[in-house]
């Protein structure tokens, strides 16, 4: 049946090229739909498919797979009219791809570390969809619009868990607290950020508060503290930036709102702590898993191959020596550099560092020299939501599955567009480029959807 399935979605990407072709820079419901659909693949399996399937795999990618999502991005990308500016971050995806594709001749069990390098690939074809579309103001709108939908999906699925399903650290769609957690970052930030810069609307207004309380029900210190964390600085920042009437009244009912979501948290937090087990238990799996993974890179400098952590681990017997507990044989470091540096070595941890902090260099610095302009608010929040992310990643590996990574694409290529837009590379160019496109390329100072 799966065959099928894949067979129709396959043969239904022509006629879908050839809709979108008609002004695919003008359909909003393409665009909305294209943000929203990473959060439906959890819950429709339907939607994905596996040439290769090893279900029972103990990392983190467990087949060759094609998505939904993987056939609309490409039909998005055909449907697009071609693009005269060069690609963002191309350099940084290239090493890091690379750096994962070496790690296949020190694999242990090769066709695992191509699971891994084939859902990169992916990912990349997402990001490319969004910087192929120009950064256009009304395509990031949408974007965000079928991503504030998510979250919007993911705050009802969580209080049907925990309230009527008694669930206690609700999951959503993604069916993990934590990657829960890890991916409403994404979306949070960006909006609030809009919100402090004036933007009207309810998706600038309720997003946020939709956010604040998955993060509650999750139950997940790591994903509560690092979000009241996060938006306390994206607020600081703002302030620094440029102080108005709108950040007052944001600090007013901010304060008030922290007077229900404070012991909202709280009382999260107690009843999953309910049963007597204490917060600073004395095993600390984290610590035994980092443990583990520095060991296995002293072993090989240059990795054990992407998506083999776990099977070496266990069959090298560095879980026995570590005295890991046998209920976690399955496994994987709870840190994305661990994991990174174990998998793919000193050059893999290397190329991951490059490609995660361009973009984040990129869009604090952009979004801070455009203090006049919305996008640069907006920057400023992509920004704030990929260092939250990052800072989250030390305790989590989530943003290696494919759901996230594919949200993670999108915010990349909302940083690169909106730069591009701004003309972050454009005034760093030769002099010898005509002025002809340079007009071309200019940015219209007031046509944005975001002005406030």
């Amino acid at each position: 049946m799966k065959y099928v399935i894949f067979f129709i979605g396959v043969v239904g990407v022509i006629p879908l090229i050839n809709v979108l072709r008609h002004r695919p820079l003008e359909q909003a419901w393409a665009w909305i739909l294209f943000g929203f659909s990473p959060f439906l693949l959890s819950a429709f399996p339907s939607l994905n498919f596996s040439a290769i399937s090893w279900p029972i795999w103990p990392g983190q990618v467990k087949g060759l797979q094609i998505t939904a999502v993987d056939l609309y991005a490409l039909a998005l990308y055909v449907a697009l009219p071609r693009q005269r500016q060069s690609t963002p971050f191309r350099l940084s995806m290239i090493f890091y791809f690379l750096s994962v594709v070496l790690s296949i001749f020190y694999a242990q069990v090769p066709f695992a570390a191509i699971f891994y390098a084939w859902q990169v690939a992916r990912m990349f074809l997402v990001y490319a969809v969004v910087i192929k579309s120009g950064g256009n103001d009304r395509v990031i709108h949408w974007i965000m619009t079928g991503m504030a939908a998510g979250i919007g999906l993911e705050a009802s699925m969580t209080i049907w868990e925990r309230y009527v399903q008694g669930i206690v650290q609700a999951g959503g769609t993604l069916g993990h607290q934590n990657s829960l957690g890890v991916m409403s970052h994404f979306v949070v930030f960006p909006f609030f950020a809009l919100l402090l810069a004036g933007q009207r609307g309810w998706l600038s207004t309720f997003t946020p508060l939709g956010g604040a309380i998955v993060w509650i029900l999750t139950a997940s210190r790591a994903t509560i503290g690092l979000g009241g964390i996060g938006l306390a600085l994206m607020f600081a920042i703002s302030a620094l930036r440029k102080w108005t009437a709108q950040k007052a009244r944001v600090l007013l009912f901010g304060a008030m709102a922290l007077a229900v979501l404070v012991p909202a948290a709280m009382a999260s937090l107690n009843t999953r702590f309910a049963d007597g087990v204490p917060l600073d238990d004395v095993y600390d799996e984290r610590l035994v898993l980092k443990n583990v993974a520095a060991n296995i890179l002293a072993d090989n400098p240059m990795g054990i191959g992407a998506n083999n952590f776990t099977v070496v681990a266990n069959t090298r017997e560095y879980y026995n020596q570590a005295g890991l507990s046998w209920m976690s044989a399955n496994a994987i470091v709870h840190n994305i550099y661990w994991l990174a540096a174990a998998e793919t070595g000193y050059v893999g941890i290397a190329a991951l560092a490059l490609l995660l902090l361009h973009p984040l260099f990129v869009a604090f610095r952009c979004g801070w020299q455009h203090r006049n302009d919305p996008r640069g608010d907006l920057l400023l929040g992509c920004g704030m939501a990929l260092f939250i992310v990052y800072v989250h990643s030390y305790y989590e590996w989530a943003l290696f599955s494919y759901s996230i990574q594919y949200v993670f694409a999108m915010e990349l290529g909302l940083v690169g567009g909106l730069a591009m837009r701004l003309g972050y590379w454009r005034a760093a160019a030769p002099r010898r480029v005509r002025v002809k496109v340079d007009a071309q390329n200019a940015v219209p100072e007031t046509r944005s959807v975001f002005k406030s």
